[in-house]
């Protein structure tokens, strides 16, 4: 694996004002960050995924909730939720993972040294793309992590907006410990727990056009609505973490959850990079 130093100048840090933000509102979003070529390339990479055209885990390849229990018909890119840890399999989506231009504002957050520890390719069908309660990453991320925050970013594939299931933030939240989660009732939301106290007129909708990224805190309490639109909202999200968190126990070897190395350096005492499934390479036809 390629673990050449990122240069030290960074063309995409942060601007005085945006740390500013960043600390006060705990999410940040910048406009245009990738052009709409890339996202499609990106989104034609995912829809092959799906019709069978790459090779990828079935165990990583979710369907819409809806479709998965019956309740409703539909196919193909119609009938998807996601795919999960696609920079894993995938060299299209592992180059993006690392781009600068996600990870030199990481730098300014949480510090130079920095991995990967999730990501994933939605898609929020048009009418029956589901959203999600409010909740914080750290409930869920703190039973693998010691560290501060992880930091998640969300790129816009497609416009996001209130109609077609854009994400709201609560600003500030971040500051506030980690809120309880409770248990709901629903197909999709086996995912997620709701966190108590969480108001939804406290809620800012983050309406985004495509190539647009938000960074978030992971105690920022965020959620997103459902889609009833006629329109998809496509996203890629990934998950960061600084290389000096350590291990919440164990050795970190959750199965089909990798770690991997992003930028900077790597500490044996440290979480660092672990061992992932590999796809067998496929035979000449």
């Amino acid at each position: 694996m390629d673990k050449e130093s990122t240069p030290q100048e960074r063309r995409f840090k942060l601007r005085t004002k945006e740390l500013s933000f960043w600390h006060e509102n705990g999410y940040l979003v910048r406009l245009g960050v990738f052009t709409p070529e890339e996202n499609d390339a990106l989104r034609q990479v995912a829809e092959d995924i799906v019709d069978g055209k790459r090779p990828f885990p079935s165990a990583h390849i979710d369907q819409n909730a809806l479709v998965r229990d019956g309740k409703i018909e539909e196919q193909g890119i119609y009938a998807m939720h996601k795919i999960h840890h696609p920079s894993c399999y995938v060299p299209e989506f592992l180059a993006r993972v690392r781009d600068p231009r996600l990870t030199d504002p990481l730098v300014d957050m949480m510090g130079p040294d920095i991995l990967g520890i999730n990501n994933l390719f939605i898609w929020k069908a048009p009418k029956i793309g589901l959203g999600f309660p409010w909740h914080q990453d750290m409930f869920y991320f703190r039973n693998r992590f010691n560290t501060e925050t992880t930091i998640g970013t969300w790129t816009a594939i497609d416009p996001a907006d209130r109609e077609n299931g854009c994400l709201y933030v609560i600003p500030g939240s971040h500051k506030n410990d980690i809120h309880e989660h409770d248990d709901l009732e629903g197909s999709q939301q086996r995912e997620f727990k709701l966190a108590r106290e969480a108001r939804d007129e406290d809620g800012v909708a983050v309406e985004v056009p495509p190539g647009a990224v938000v960074w978030f805190h992971s105690h920022l309490l965020h959620k997103s609505t459902d889609n009833h639109s006629l329109r998809f909202r496509r996203s890629y999200v990934s998950h960061y973490l600084s290389a000096q968190a350590e291990w919440a126990k164990g050795d970190g070897t959750y199965k089909g959850q990798p770690v991997m190395w992003v930028r900077g350096e790597t500490f044996t005492d440290k979480v660092h990079e672990v061992e992932r499934d590999v796809l067998p390479v496929p035979k000449d036809e």
